[in-house]
């Protein structure tokens, strides 16, 4: 367990820690008391916690049953300082929503490193960092989905990396018919991260 703010965090070995890339989401989306948000591959739920803590109603969703576990645990821990709601979903992305349902924000951290076969290790580890050969493998589906569950006006957040070719990301972002901001940007080590701000055109 350890600290965040004033919340207290729960981690299990089979569920993404939070690192540099979640704390510098948390940073960078302004979310207001009664903002509808999607939260997508919530892990241990922390970013899901600080929305809500804000007074945001959440929708949070992962496919890993190890997070959708420690989520809710952290839920249980934390529900006194919730001003909002937080609903838990077990699923792939947007296949969790209901037909017709929108939010004002919609925020997903990705795996996002190129990833070849041959450093795979298997399980759930994998699944958290493996963004295909490009890095693109769910950004891809994930700015798809954004223009059907987006309200007017809404927003979708997420990371990418200097490791992946951010001249094709624009492309792909273009394709979607999206309109983005790179927002925030910090390095590590030989790389740098970067938060970009997405919405409809």
């Amino acid at each position: 367990m350890f600290h965040y703010q004033d919340l207290s965090i729960m981690i299990h070995p089979e569920v993404y820690d939070p690192a540099e890339d979640t704390f510098l989401l948390v940073e960078a989306i302004e979310v207001k008391p009664k903002t509808d948000v999607f939260e997508i591959g919530t892990g241990c739920g922390i970013i899901a916690l600080v929305c809500a803590k804000k007074g945001a109603n959440v929708v949070c969703s992962d496919i890993n049953p190890y997070a959708i576990e420690t989520t809710k645990k952290n839920i249980e821990n934390n529900i006194h300082l919730l001003k909002g709601s937080i609903d838990v979903r077990k699923g792939s992305m947007f296949k969790v929503l209901n037909k017709g349902e929108k939010f004002d924000i919609i925020i997903f951290n990705p795996p996002y490193l190129p990833t070849y076969a041959e450093e795979k290790l298997g399980g759930w580890f994998d699944i958290a960092v493996d963004g295909g050969r490009d890095g693109f493998k769910l950004i891809k589906p994930f700015l798809k989905g954004l223009s059907r569950h987006l309200k007017k006006n809404g927003l979708g957040y997420f990371i990418s990396t200097s490791f992946a070719d951010q001249k094709k990301l624009q492309k792909i972002i273009i394709d979607f018919d999206l309109r983005s901001n790179r927002i925030m940007r910090q390095s590590i080590g030989e790389e740098e991260i970067y938060i970009y701000e997405v919405k409809i055109k």
